[in-house]
Protein backbone atom coordinates (compact mmCIF):
# COMPACT_ATOMS: atom_id res chain seq x y z
CA UNK A 1 0.00 0.00 0.00
CA UNK A 2 0.95 3.64 -0.53
CA UNK A 3 -0.44 6.70 1.24
CA UNK A 4 -1.43 9.66 -0.93
CA UNK A 5 0.81 12.67 -0.28
CA UNK A 6 -1.94 14.30 1.82
CA UNK A 7 -2.30 11.11 3.89
CA UNK A 8 -6.06 10.86 3.34
CA UNK A 9 -6.15 7.96 0.86
CA UNK A 10 -4.37 4.63 0.60
CA UNK A 11 -3.57 3.09 -2.79
CA UNK A 12 -3.18 -0.68 -2.97
CA UNK A 13 -3.15 -3.62 -5.36
CA UNK A 14 -5.93 -6.12 -4.70
CA UNK A 15 -7.12 -9.28 -6.37
CA UNK A 16 -10.87 -9.68 -6.05
CA UNK A 17 -12.34 -13.00 -7.20
CA UNK A 18 -10.74 -14.59 -10.26
CA UNK A 19 -9.67 -11.49 -12.16
CA UNK A 20 -6.22 -9.96 -12.34
CA UNK A 21 -4.91 -7.83 -9.49
CA UNK A 22 -6.27 -4.29 -9.81
CA UNK A 23 -5.65 -0.90 -8.19
CA UNK A 24 -7.91 0.27 -5.40
CA UNK A 25 -8.07 3.18 -3.00
CA UNK A 26 -9.54 3.38 0.48
CA UNK A 27 -9.84 6.26 2.91
CA UNK A 28 -7.27 6.25 5.73
CA UNK A 29 -10.16 5.35 8.04
CA UNK A 30 -10.63 2.07 6.16
CA UNK A 31 -13.93 3.25 4.68
CA UNK A 32 -15.08 3.56 1.08
CA UNK A 33 -12.88 1.13 -0.85
CA UNK A 34 -12.97 1.99 -4.55
CA UNK A 35 -11.70 0.17 -7.63
CA UNK A 36 -9.83 2.77 -9.65
CA UNK A 37 -8.11 0.71 -12.36
CA UNK A 38 -8.53 -2.82 -13.58
CA UNK A 39 -5.91 -3.41 -16.23
CA UNK A 40 -5.70 -6.32 -18.63
CA UNK A 41 -3.03 -8.06 -16.53
CA UNK A 42 -1.88 -8.47 -12.94
CA UNK A 43 -0.50 -5.43 -11.13
CA UNK A 44 2.17 -6.11 -8.48
CA UNK A 45 2.93 -2.68 -7.02
CA UNK A 46 1.88 0.95 -7.19
CA UNK A 47 2.97 4.30 -5.77
CA UNK A 48 1.65 7.89 -5.75
CA UNK A 49 3.82 10.63 -7.19
CA UNK A 50 4.92 13.19 -4.58
CA UNK A 51 2.42 15.76 -5.91
CA UNK A 52 -0.42 13.19 -5.87
CA UNK A 53 -1.28 13.73 -9.53
CA UNK A 54 0.21 10.53 -10.97
CA UNK A 55 0.27 6.86 -10.04
CA UNK A 56 3.06 4.57 -11.18
CA UNK A 57 2.50 0.82 -11.22
CA UNK A 58 4.16 -2.40 -12.34
CA UNK A 59 1.91 -4.61 -14.47
CA UNK A 60 2.48 -7.93 -16.22
CA UNK A 61 2.72 -7.66 -19.98
CA UNK A 62 3.36 -10.72 -22.16
CA UNK A 63 4.18 -13.27 -19.42
CA UNK A 64 2.79 -13.55 -15.88
CA UNK A 65 6.20 -12.67 -14.37
CA UNK A 66 7.33 -10.08 -16.95
CA UNK A 67 6.41 -6.59 -15.76
CA UNK A 68 6.66 -3.12 -17.21
CA UNK A 69 6.15 0.21 -15.48
CA UNK A 70 3.05 2.23 -16.34
CA UNK A 71 1.83 5.69 -15.35
CA UNK A 72 -1.67 7.06 -15.09
CA UNK A 73 -3.32 10.18 -13.78
CA UNK A 74 -4.60 9.85 -10.20
CA UNK A 75 -8.17 9.74 -11.54
CA UNK A 76 -7.21 6.60 -13.58
CA UNK A 77 -7.16 8.41 -16.92
CA UNK A 78 -4.29 8.62 -19.41
CA UNK A 79 -2.76 5.18 -18.75
CA UNK A 80 0.58 4.95 -20.52
CA UNK A 81 3.55 2.60 -20.59
CA UNK A 82 6.81 4.05 -19.26
CA UNK A 83 9.34 1.23 -19.66
CA UNK A 84 9.81 -1.10 -22.61
CA UNK A 85 11.96 -4.18 -22.74
CA UNK A 86 13.86 -4.02 -19.44
CA UNK A 87 14.39 -7.65 -18.54
CA UNK A 88 12.99 -8.93 -15.25
CA UNK A 89 11.37 -5.78 -13.84
CA UNK A 90 10.55 -6.51 -10.21
CA UNK A 91 7.56 -5.69 -8.11
CA UNK A 92 8.58 -2.55 -6.26
CA UNK A 93 9.02 1.08 -7.21
CA UNK A 94 9.63 4.41 -5.51
CA UNK A 95 9.32 8.04 -6.71
CA UNK A 96 12.08 10.55 -6.10
CA UNK A 97 10.93 13.36 -3.79
CA UNK A 98 10.93 15.80 -6.75
CA UNK A 99 8.81 13.44 -8.89
CA UNK A 100 11.34 13.33 -11.74
CA UNK A 101 12.50 9.73 -11.29
CA UNK A 102 11.28 6.29 -10.36
CA UNK A 103 13.46 3.63 -8.78
CA UNK A 104 12.92 0.03 -9.84
CA UNK A 105 14.92 -3.16 -9.88
CA UNK A 106 15.33 -5.34 -12.97
CA UNK A 107 17.53 -7.99 -14.54
CA UNK A 108 17.76 -11.73 -14.95
CA UNK A 109 16.84 -13.98 -12.04
CA UNK A 110 19.59 -13.91 -9.41
CA UNK A 111 21.25 -10.81 -10.89
CA UNK A 112 18.87 -7.87 -10.36
CA UNK A 113 20.13 -4.30 -10.39
CA UNK A 114 18.72 -0.94 -9.35
CA UNK A 115 17.59 1.37 -12.16
CA UNK A 116 16.56 5.02 -12.09
CA UNK A 117 13.86 5.82 -14.64
CA UNK A 118 13.68 9.41 -15.90
CA UNK A 119 9.90 9.83 -16.11
CA UNK A 120 9.93 12.66 -18.67
CA UNK A 121 12.66 11.27 -20.95
CA UNK A 122 11.48 7.63 -20.50
CA UNK A 123 15.08 6.46 -20.10
CA UNK A 124 16.61 4.02 -17.61
CA UNK A 125 20.00 4.39 -15.92
CA UNK A 126 21.51 1.36 -14.20
CA UNK A 127 22.81 2.39 -10.76
CA UNK A 128 24.20 -0.91 -9.43
CA UNK A 129 26.24 -3.68 -11.01
CA UNK A 130 25.81 -7.11 -9.49
CA UNK A 131 24.65 -8.24 -6.09
CA UNK A 132 21.06 -9.27 -6.80
CA UNK A 133 19.51 -6.03 -5.54
CA UNK A 134 15.88 -5.17 -4.80
CA UNK A 135 13.45 -3.08 -2.73
CA UNK A 136 15.00 0.32 -3.44
CA UNK A 137 13.75 3.56 -1.95
CA UNK A 138 14.78 7.21 -1.82
CA UNK A 139 15.66 9.04 1.38
CA UNK A 140 13.22 11.89 2.15
CA UNK A 141 15.72 14.46 0.83
CA UNK A 142 16.39 12.45 -2.37
CA UNK A 143 20.16 12.37 -1.77
CA UNK A 144 20.38 8.65 -0.89
CA UNK A 145 18.90 5.36 -2.03
CA UNK A 146 18.49 2.41 0.32
CA UNK A 147 18.18 -1.11 -1.09
CA UNK A 148 18.70 -4.71 -0.13
CA UNK A 149 21.34 -6.89 -1.75
CA UNK A 150 22.48 -10.48 -1.65
CA UNK A 151 26.10 -9.62 -2.51
CA UNK A 152 27.59 -11.03 0.72
CA UNK A 153 27.32 -14.83 0.76
CA UNK A 154 23.62 -14.82 -0.14
CA UNK A 155 22.88 -12.92 3.07
CA UNK A 156 20.38 -10.11 2.46
CA UNK A 157 21.89 -6.85 3.72
CA UNK A 158 20.78 -3.23 3.53
CA UNK A 159 22.97 -0.92 1.47
CA UNK A 160 22.85 2.79 0.73
CA UNK A 161 24.25 4.77 -2.18
CA UNK A 162 24.08 8.30 -3.49
CA UNK A 163 21.15 8.99 -5.83
CA UNK A 164 23.52 8.77 -8.82
CA UNK A 165 24.70 5.26 -7.81
CA UNK A 166 28.02 6.35 -6.30
CA UNK A 167 29.36 5.81 -2.77
CA UNK A 168 27.77 2.38 -2.21
CA UNK A 169 28.10 1.09 1.32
Amino acid sequence: PSFSPDGKTILFANRAAEGPTSLWTVENTGKNPKLIYSGPNTIVSADWSPDGNTIAFAMAVDRPDAYEIFLMNADATNVRQLTRGLEGVGGSLDWSPDGKYLLIYAGPSGDKNIFRIDVEAKTASQLTDGGNNAACSYSPDGQWIAFNSLRNNDQADIFIMRSDGSDVR
